[in-house]
């Protein structure tokens, strides 16, 4: 069922891991470029003069639920940003990067999960996070990031035991444990956005359990430096070291 977030991380405490966050990972983690036909508008990778990348303009064509996603920063494999995403969830695992997602997805929940709710125009009333597929027997470490500074109520999203399609689109891969009220906005956070799918599943079954808009933040949008021209805009275009005060969702100012 539903559950109460927990009480909002102080806002001094808010303070300083915006500036812990800059001073330890600025120098690699990167703000996601919004950019028409230059990025994907809705993951934000690179594409070549489209409005969408091929997995998101196909998600989109069958029918996606959540159109408007929040990647908050670039995980790079190979590079620093992509071994803190691998090393944040490993078992044990990596304190240090532990704490710097933790601290990325603190500062931007608190900063602009409001921002989505102006975009919509309907405020974010309940959270949720997307869960291993299947699940794991030890949790996932995602969830008390989240519920430290997510809006709202949780609602929960139970994993497929035995998905038939786990990396596609499918509804059938998440089931929401309860219904929602009508006009619900659920802000959907995930960690790491490869190709989409898993969000988009999950984001179907909040659709299915009457949820009006569903919304998704991600810590970081998953690139492979030896995929087509990424290196290049890597180097062209994502020398800038990370600004917390950027929001996600425009690129630029809050809205």
């Amino acid at each position: 069922m539903a559950n109460t977030s927990v009480t909002a991380v102080p806002s001094e405490v808010v303070a300083q891991f915006r500036r812990v966050l800059v001073q330890e990972a600025g120098g690699y983690l990167r703000n996601p470029i919004r950019e028409d036909r230059t990025t994907c508008a809705t993951c934000t990778t690179p594409v070549d003069g489209y409005t969408h990348c091929y997995r998101c303009k196909t998600h989109l064509s069958a029918g996606a639920a959540a159109t408007l996603v929040a990647p908050l920063t670039y995980a790079v494999a190979t590079h620093q940003s992509g071994y803190v995403m691998r090393g944040y969830k490993a078992r044990p695992p990596v304190a240090e990067h532990y704490g710097i997602v933790a601290m990325l997805l603190i500062v931007a929940l608190t900063d602009h999960a409001a921002c989505v709710g102006r975009l919509v125009g309907a405020p974010v009333t309940h959270w949720s996070f997307v869960p291993s597929l299947p699940a794991k027997l030890d949790g996932h470490p995602l969830r008390k990031i989240v519920a430290s500074a997510a809006p709202g109520q949780e609602i929960v999203l139970v994993s497929n035991p035995a998905p038939a399609s786990p990396r596609s689109m499918d509804a059938g891969n998440f089931r929401a444990e309860t219904k929602l009220p009508t006009g619900s906005h659920v802000l959907l956070v995930d960690d790491t956005w490869t190709s989409g799918g898993h969000v988009q599943s999950a984001a179907l079954s909040l659709r299915d359990a009457d949820a009006s808009h569903v919304s998704a933040m991600v810590a970081a949008r998953w690139i492979r430096p030896d995929f087509g021209d990424n290196a290049r805009f890597l180097r062209e275009r994502c020398s800038a070291d990370f600004d917390p005060q950027v929001c996600p969702w425009t690129g630029g100012l809050c809205p």
